[in-house]
C-alpha cells in the first residue's frame, strides 16, 4: 500500500487543481491525489473491520430488546418514572439509533470499497503511464481527465465519509451500551417490582 499522509493528500488535491488548469504541468499531482484517496479509503475500511461487526450487532440487539422491554413495562399508565429514569431509557434509545443498520451499511461499504479502489487506482495508473485511451477506447484528453478525476474523487470522498461515520456510530453505540447496561438492568428490575405491586393492589381479594 502506498503510504501518503493527509497533508500530502491535500497538497495533491491542490496540485490537481493546478494541473487541470495547466496541461503543461506534470500529471504527478493528479495521480498522487487518486492514490492517496484510495489509500485513505482502504485504511478506513480496515479500521471499520477492526470495530467488530459481531459486537455491534449484539449491542444493537440488546438495545432494541431493552427499549422494547421499557415500552412494555410503561404501558400501564399508573407507572411512574423519574427524570433520571427517563434519561436512562433515552440513552438506550440513543444506542439503538447509533447502531441501527450497521450490517447493511457495512455490506454496502464493502461492495463500494472494492469497486472504488479499483477505479481510483486504475485511473491513477493510466495517468502515470500517460495512456491516451481508456479501456473502452475513449480518448483521454484534458477534458476527459478533468471530468473523470473529479467524479472519482467525489465518489471516493463520499465513500470515505460513509466509512468514517459508520465506524464512529459503531464505536459510540457500543460504548453507550456498555456504559448504560448496569443502570438499564437496575431500572428494569425496579419497574418490574413497581408493576407487580400495582397489579397486586388492583387485584380483588378472594
Amino acid at each position: 500500500m502506498r503510504s501518503v499522509s493527509f497533508n500530502l493528500f491535500i497538497l495533491c488535491l491542490i496540485s490537481f487543481g493546478i494541473c487541470s488548469c495547466n496541461p503543461s504541468v506534470s500529471s504527478n499531482g493528479r495521480e498522487l491525489a487518486l492514490f492517496a484517496l484510495a489509500d485513505s479509503i482502504e485504511q478506513g475500511a480496515q479500521d471499520l473491520n477492526a470495530t467488530g461487526a459481531a459486537e455491534a450487532a449484539t449491542a444493537f440487539q440488546w438495545a432494541q430488546e431493552n427499549l422494547k422491554e421499557f415500552e412494555l413495562l410503561l404501558e400501564d399508565k399508573r407507572m411512574e418514572i423519574t427524570r433520571e429514569d427517563g434519561n436512562i431509557i433515552s440513552e438506550v434509545s440513543r444506542a439503538r439509533r447509533l447502531l441501527k443498520d450497521q450490517s447493511k451499511r457495512r455490506e454496502s461499504i464493502a461492495n463500494s470499497t472494492t469497486r472504488t479502489l479499483l477505479q481510483l487506482r486504475a485511473l491513477g495508473e493510466a495517468i502515470s503511464a500517460k495512456a491516451t485511451h481508456d479501456s473502452q477506447g475513449t480518448l483521454m484528453d484534458s477534458a476527459y481527465l478533468a471530468e473523470n478525476i473529479a467524479r472519482e474523487i467525489q465518489m471516493g470522498q463520499s465513500l470515505k465519509k460513509s466509512i468514517d461515520e459508520t465506524a464512529t456510530y459503531a464505536a459510540q453505540g457500543m460504548a453507550k451500551v456498555r456504559g448504560i447496561k448496569p443502570q438499564s438492568d437496575s431500572l428494569q428490575t425496579a419497574l418490574r417490582g413497581q408493576l407487580a405491586k400495582l397489579i397486586l393492589e388492583s387485584t380483588p381479594d378472594e
